[in-house]
């Protein structure tokens, strides 16, 4: 009975796992941005595969769903206006694998680690214009959420926001126009 007890006071001050929310891992709009988008990107980029993440089970830990985390990628390249019109457009293919979703078992500050690989090619060619894996970190402290639980998916949220806004940094650098004339 005491065993119990103390199992169900620790479930109540836990709560329960929820999944990562769409919205608070997509990034904004290209107000943010410290110079515009290369020419060719703007809404020439369609996401083509997004693998690797996991559904969150309730009574366990909160997670980042593949399809979720595609929705954020979407709606940020959508923000930044490097989204194609559909899947079959665009001149541009990304794919995004994560690779692992590090993070911590307890505490009252809660780091989480998304390790992301991105490719994007071009449609026509097949030659990849940008291949990098992005290690993003993100903490939520105890000052953002009183329940283990609701920190744990805050830092979800934001390690996997950071990582699209790393890749949207990276993107703004790219020169597609000398690796298009190869």
């Amino acid at each position: 009975m005491k065993f119990f007890v103390i199992a169900l006071s620790v479930s109540v001050l836990a709560g329960c796992a929820t999944p990562a929310r769409v919205d608070q891992m997509a990034v904004g709009g290209p107000a943010g941005q410290s110079r515009p988008m290369p020419e060719a990107l703007k809404t020439n980029i369609a996401v083509r595969d997004v693998t690797g993440g996991k559904e969150t089970n309730p009574m366990w830990v909160s997670n980042v769903s593949s399809s979720d985390f595609e929705r954020a990628l979407e709606t940020s390249l959508r923000n930044g206006g490097l989204l194609a019109a559909n899947r079959q457009s665009g001149r541009y293919l990304l794919t995004a694998h994560m690779e692992k979703l590090e993070q911590p078992l307890m505490g009252f500050s809660m780091t989480v680690t998304a390790t992301v690989r991105y490719v994007l090619h071009e449609r026509a060619t097949g030659k990849a214009v940008y291949e990098q894996s992005l290690s993003t970190p993100y903490t939520a402290g105890a000052t953002d959420a009183f329940l283990g639980a609701e920190r744990l998916k805050l830092a979800n949220e934001g390690a996997i926001r950071n990582s699209i806004g790393k890749l949207m940094e990276e993107v703004q650098r790219l020169d597609v126009t000398a690796v298009s004339l190869r």
